[in-house]
């Protein structure tokens, strides 16, 4: 039972990495979703224009552009209360209707071959009311000409000047609500997109910026990064509470009192624990979200979630199993069995995630729950075999490698666990000395004789070393 505990608390430690590296994939198919959505609206918008030339779909190809990459951006920067459509009614400055759930705006988008044309189309002053768009190239182009019609046309039209004022205050070459924008869009860029809709009947996305990595920011990255972790703090705190909140709950039913006790030790163990959760969901989920998104690179947008989660809970754990063996806290055997059961556990947590998702198909927590399951039953089966490996070397005296020590000496851990009181070694660093120098005594032997004992034998004395008392004895044969 004690194993299955051990298992259960540190599998709702560990899974928080493939919890957090799953909602940050999440997040980025999210985006991914959402880019899929407008490349089906500006082909949509082609076919509808099939019969007529690019140089007039361009610009409805720039309303859907517009409208689409801000709803685009909105979800990458986490506000699902941004809407926006292209009208696509010819109702004077509502080319595109935009806003939130409390506001709602206009914009006028005009995509003439030059920025003096733009400009002048602009001049309306029936535009007055409506953000005014023009392709990111022409912008500064559009701004001089305003400037230079709103001049000229200051005395003898004042109404024409304070509409071509107007539009060198605000055009932009973006839609703006609530600090997220659309995409730019240059006037070249959506005469190509037209041209290929009307060749191919679809363009090439990354082509023309329409991939996570153009939308997604790192700033994105760390803000849903901080949300996992949290996620995966609340999680672990609640898998940990749950054993002890029962254990208080049995003990006040049984007893009619609360145990401060239990209470403290379960609010420390909680602690603790959804500490290290987040951290681990917090990297997890920042790993994945830039490989994902593809700030990492291409190559790495395929990577497995679960994998990565994997992988930042066993360096974590092998970085707190090496801090506590190099501490002096467990010895070297202890670090060895470790690193192999949370490499265990840690695999067939995988494993779970992928078959609880197959099974309870909701996001994120089909796949959590089997982590849990499978990371508790792969901890639970290393220390199972792990106490059968012992019991065949404690018969055989097998040293397993050298894993097993056979030194037959109790541990003192295990003597602690039987209830032994221990005291510790007190140790001591010796105080050094030198010495400078020393003289050897000297002495001289007087002579060598020999002389008859008792029973026959010869006794070789040197006289100048053997005590006179015993010498008398000796010669005169005195005992």
């Amino acid at each position: 039972m004690a194993d299955f505990v051990d298992a259960y608390y540190k599998a709702s430690r560990d899974f928080s990495g493939v919890a957090g590296a799953l909602e940050s994939a999440g997040f980025v198919n999210d985006v991914q979703v959402s880019i899929d959505a407008a490349l089906e609206a500006l082909k949509k918008e082609a076919e509808r224009r099939a019969n007529v030339g690019v140089d007039y779909v361009k610009g409805n190809i720039a309303e859907v552009w517009h409208a689409e990459t801000l709803k685009v951006s909105a979800v990458a920067k986490g506000n699902d209360d941004i809407w926006a459509n292209a009208v696509g009614n010819n109702k004077t400055g509502q080319d595109v209707a935009y806003g939130n759930s409390t506001t709602a705006s206009y914009a006028e988008l005009k995509y003439y071959k030059t920025a003096e044309d733009s400009a002048r189309q602009l001049g309306n002053p029936a535009y007055s009311d409506s953000q005014k768009i023009v392709p990111t190239d022409q912008l500064e182009g559009v701004i001089a000409e305003s400037q230079k019609q709103a001049a000229r046309n200051q005395d003898i039209r004042p109404e024409v000047a304070a509409a071509y004022q107007d539009t060198a205050d605000t055009v932009s070459d973006r839609i703006e609500a609530d600090g997220i924008t659309s995409k730019p869009l240059s006037e070249g860029d959506a005469k190509s997109i037209a041209s290929d809709f009307k060749r191919d009947g679809e363009i090439d996305p990354d082509a023309y910026g329409l991939n996570t990595e153009s939308f997604i920011e790192w700033s994105d990255i760390f803000r849903e990064s901080g949300s996992a972790a949290l996620n995966a703090a609340a999680f672990s705190a609640a898998l940990t509470a749950a054993p002890h909140v029962y254990r208080i709950v049995a003990q006040y039913v049984q007893s009619g009192q609360l145990d401060a006790r239990l209470i403290r030790e379960g609010a420390s163990q909680v602690l603790a624990r959804s500490s290290g959760a987040g951290l681990r969901g917090g990297l997890a989920a920042v790993i994945t979200g830039s490989c994902k998104a593809g700030l990492m690179g291409q190559s790495l947008k395929g990577i497995s979630p679960t994998a990565v989660g994997m992988a930042t809970a066993m360096a974590l754990n092998s970085i707190e199993n090496s801090w506590r063996y190099a501490q002096g806290q467990i010895s070297g055997k202890e670090l060895a069995f470790n690193s192999s059961r949370d490499a265990v556990a840690l695999m067939m947590g995988g494993g779970g995630a992928v078959l609880g998702q197959m099974i309870i198909p909701v996001p994120v927590l089909g796949a959590l729950l089997g982590n849990l399951v499978g990371s508790t039953l792969g901890a639970v089966g290393v220390s199972y075999v792990n106490n059968k490996v012992l019991g065949i070397c404690i018969e055989s005296g097998w040293t397993f490698w050298g894993l097993v020590d056979q030194s037959y000496v109790v541990p003192e851990e295990v003597l602690k666990e039987a209830g032994f009181d221990l005291f510790a070694r007190q140790l001591f660093k010796p105080e050094q000395f030198n010495i400078a120098h020393f003289n050897l005594p000297f002495f001289q032997k007087n002579s060598l004789s020999f002389t008859v004992v008792r029973r026959g034998l010869f006794h070789l004395i040197p006289w100048g070393i053997c005590d006179r008392k015993w010498k008398d004895k000796l010669i005169h044969g005195k005992t």
